[in-house]
């Protein structure tokens, strides 16, 4: 018999927490090997919220762009689901006063207490798509003030990477890990996030979207750690993911010991009318 659409449903969308959460397991790793975001698109963020802006940052992980955003000289909160990311990410804040980090899940926190009740911005770097897309900018309108901004952005794949180098870790993929082989990011241009469409009951301005382009030297080893962040890496039995990423981390080795990596964020932001 047949699972019926809501057991398929609600039995996808438990393996899609099941991933979300997998982040978690090695907080530390996460923060050392993910990379950062561009200036230019930090800068664009903090310029459209405004100087000394109040920001919420929605699935804040470590704090990667949290602290590139309170460097800036904005306040706010970050709203991480997972404790021991929200620890590493209250460690990167240590010297900003100004911000504290709450372990929730968006679509559950709310101001309480502490304040604020309203933000200039709210943001989200690589994690919006996490969350429940019936809730989520509904969310956002709400607790933005007239005229505040919602802000999201991604890191993309944005070129091939040398084609020797390219083939055989496509090879080791299909051998190793061929459910995970399309995540080979050395493979191409990545797709554009999926952004929102927003709905017409809500006051938004039309959304701006842009792309930054930049360049990461990593070495082999860093490569390979960067793969042991990756969620659906991450659901691999423990001896593949080994496998996998010893085999890549040597296929970069052999091939110089050095791979510069492109990217492409991209932004996509909104204003509340």
């Amino acid at each position: 018999m047949s699972a019926g659409p809501e057991r398929t449903e609600r039995k996808a969308r438990q393996g899609e927490r099941l991933q979300r959460l997998v982040f978690g397991e090695d907080a530390g790793l996460y923060d050392r090997a993910r990379p950062s975001y561009p200036p230019a698109l930090v800068d664009e963020v903090v310029s459209l919220a405004g100087a000394g802006a109040t920001c919420l940052d929605v699935g804040c992980g470590t704090g990667k762009a949290t602290v590139l955003l309170a460097a800036r000289g904005t306040a706010g909160v970050g709203v991480e689901a997972d404790a021991e990311m929200a620890a590493v990410a209250r460690r990167n804040l240590a010297d900003f006063a100004s911000w504290r980090v709450d372990v929730c899940g968006f679509e559950e926190w709310g101001p309480g207490e502490k304040g604020p009740d309203h933000f200039d911005l709210v943001c989200s770097a690589q994690a919006w798509h996490w969350l429940d897309p019936a809730v989520r900018l509904h969310k956002a309108h709400a607790l933005l003030r007239p005229g505040g901004w919602v802000a999201l952005w991604w890191n993309r794949p944005d070129d091939k990477a040398p084609e020797a180098l390219h083939g055989e870790i496509d090879r080791i993929y299909a051998e190793i890990a061929p459910e995970v082989a399309a995540k080979n990011s050395m493979g191409g241009r990545g797709p554009q996030p999926a952004h929102e469409d927003v709905p017409p009951e809500l006051a938004f301005a039309t959304p701006v979207r842009r792309c930054y382009r930049w360049e990461k030297d990593y070495s082999a080893g860093e490569w390979a750690s960067l793969l042991r962040t990756q969620s659906d890496h991450r659901l691999l039995p423990p001896e593949r993911l080994d496998e996998l990423t010893g085999r890549v981390q040597e296929a970069i080795e052999a091939a110089g010991g050095v791979y510069r990596h492109k990217y492409a964020c991209w932004l996509w932001a909104v204003q509340k009318l």
